[in-house]
């Protein structure tokens, strides 16, 4: 898949067994205007394992709401980004770097819908630097040198907020590591250290001793990854988890019906809902621009030291 292009499921239903479904016989209300639910998500694990975590939920969208589920991915987030901005999409899911990044490119069109909570009921979770467990690295300090690897400009835990962090603490990535790299998402960072491709990275987890959410869950859940491999050296203080977020412009019905939708999903579907939540949770719950404008600030801040170099 080409970089920054949307990969619509409907392209893909034909390798994946058919997860889209027709359209009602008879589409009302906001239906008539939004026909299929167009969802975004950000990239935070392959393609494949994707679409295999959003087939239940096509058909729990048609369930509940008599319209298709169109969802579409991204090999960078930007795609998804964009893509809200040129109105291709209704509702993204993003981090809160992305989301930060939804909202400057919308000038502020578009609006929290729902976040997930952890299983303790609280909304935020942690970025984490890690190594492998058989390497020498004990802290940032070890790594001075070493080839360090981010995982995309937009993401929150796998950029920005570490980079702010490692700022304010005198560590420059650009100077502190030999080299600094992008290594396309989460996923491909953890491989990328396991492979010897990195010698650390960063990704996120909600319990930095259970991971049951987030990019190391993902990964232990699918057992693709033994957590007796990695070692993590740093935790970030909390971010606030990713969002769901819809655009300002569509129907208010519409918004109350997707915002009943994903608040009822883990009592209707807990399977689907756990897939869809990438992991433990009490279930999703409303939640307000104002917990996201750190990450709006901290953008700005980041643009406005590029500016004045």
């Amino acid at each position: 898949m080409k970089a920054n292009r949307l990969f619509p499921l409907t392209l893909a239903a034909a390798l994946c067994g058919g997860l889209l479904f027709g359209q009602p016989a008879q589409a009302q209300d906001w239906r008539k205007q939004f026909p299929k639910f167009r969802y975004g998500v950000q990239a935070v694990e392959t393609q494949a394992a994707a679409l295999t975590r959003y087939k239940g939920f096509s058909a729990y969208v048609k369930e509940k709401l008599g319209v298709e589920l169109e969802l579409f991915l991204s090999a960078e987030y930007a795609g998804v980004i964009q893509a809200i901005g040129a109105k291709q999409l209704e509702v993204m899911d993003m981090g809160a770097s992305g989301y930060a990044a939804g909202y400057v490119e919308t000038m502020g069109g578009i609006e929290p819908l729902v976040v997930p909570t952890n299983p303790d009921g609280t909304i935020g979770y942690y970025a984490v630097a890690f190594v492998r467990a058989d390497s020498p690295y004990k802290s940032l300090d070890d790594l001075k040198g070493k080839i360090w690897a981010w995982a995309e400009p937009n993401s929150s835990s796998g950029y920005l907020f570490p980079l702010v962090s490692f700022r304010n603490k005198g560590l420059v990535p650009e100077k502190h590591f030999g080299k600094v790299v992008f290594s396309g998402g989460h996923e491909q960072s953890i491989i990328g250290v396991l492979d010897r491709a990195y010698d650390g990275a960063v990704t996120w987890t909600n319990d930095v001793e259970k991971h049951t959410r987030g990019g190391l869950h993902m990964m232990l859940d699918r057992k693709v990854l033994n957590i007796k491999d990695i070692r993590i050296i740093w935790v970030s203080e909390l971010i606030p988890n990713p969002v769901i977020a819809i655009r300002s412009d569509v129907p208010a019905q519409m918004k109350a019906d997707l915002k009943a939708m994903f608040l009822n999903l883990h009592k209707d579907n807990p399977a689907v809902f756990r897939e869809v939540a990438r992991g433990e949770s009490q279930g999703y719950r409303e939640v307000d621009h104002k917990v996201y404008q750190i990450a709006i600030d901290l953008r700005n801040q980041l643009a406005k030291e590029r500016r004045s170099r």
